[in-house]
């Protein structure tokens, strides 16, 4: 039996237990949910505000800053999105977390509360919007670009809540939040939620199947994530022809690598073409 503190057991509400690899991966495994002790660097940190900041400043009238989908291969400046995807720090951790030494970077997602009016993302399991996707073995990076805590919507996700596997059925919501659907979830459940408080340049890894949800911002903060997402490519398939982004084989020995996939491995050049 693991002897990593369980998470809804933090002794100090709104913080996560920190610790080595071996805890990391006890974490993820047996919560469903991990931080990592490493962060990224303040000054590459400072490059992500500026590269949002240049970002939001492109937005159509009507569109939301929660809805910056998939910038490593949609935004004007994919590529710097697309090698912040490959940092070494985060895929370390990610195998780590996840068990495994060979990823596929298969979407990210940048989520942007601004102050007041950021939207509420209702309780959900990422594993149930991924169609093209056939395995299990999916966890998300949630990477804070601002700092974050309850005050201005971090996420907050419900420790084990990943370990029957089940894809539980969407709900439709008011439609005042984000996904405009929801999971159902006892107030049990709701009452044992970890929130998510990290200082910026810290991220979390969950599983793919980990309830998770954000209140809406109404501080006067920004909260600002972005969300990139790996799976295990010893376990998962993405069926090409039906995903919507380029798969990118980021780090392996060769062996799981697919024809229709791309390279991008350390020391591989980044693609000419986001697309």
């Amino acid at each position: 039996m693991s002897t990593t503190p369980r998470l809804q057991r933090c002794a100090h509400p709104g913080t996560l237990p920190q610790g080595d690899g071996h805890d990391e991966r006890s974490q993820y495994r047996d919560d469903g949910l991990a931080i990592m002790r490493e962060g990224l660097p303040a000054a590459l940190i400072g490059d992500v505000r500026r590269h949002l900041d240049g970002l939001l400043a492109t937005l159509t009238p009507g569109q939301r800053p929660e809805e910056l989908i998939e910038p490593h291969a949609r935004a004007a400046d994919w590529r710097f999105w697309l090698e912040l995807c490959r940092h070494p720090v985060v895929l370390a951790a990610v195998a780590r977390a996840m068990g495994t030494s060979e990823l596929l970077l298969i979407m990210s997602h940048l989520i942007v509360k601004p102050a007041q009016d950021g939207k509420a993302v209702a309780w959900h399991q990422d594993i149930t919007y991924w169609p093209s996707v056939h395995g299990t073995e999916v966890g998300t990076v949630w990477l804070a670009i601002d700092d974050v805590d309850p005050g201005n919507g971090c996420m907050q996700v419900i420790p084990r809540s990943h370990a029957e596997r089940e894809r539980m059925q969407k709900i439709e919501t008011d439609g005042r939040d984000l996904l405009k659907v929801r999971v159902a979830v006892t107030p049990e459940q709701e009452r044992l939620a970890v929130p998510c408080t990290l200082t910026a340049g810290h991220f979390t890894i969950h599983d793919a199947f980990a309830i998770h949800g954000s209140a809406a911002n109404r501080s006067a903060r920004r909260r600002a994530g972005y969300t990139m997402r790996y799976a295990d490519a010893s376990a998962v398939q993405v069926d090409l022809d039906q995903h919507w982004v380029p798969v990118y084989y980021i780090l392996g020995d060769g062996s799981r690598f697919r024809p229709g996939m791309r390279d991008l491995r350390a020391g591989q050049a980044l693609p000419a073409s986001p697309t």
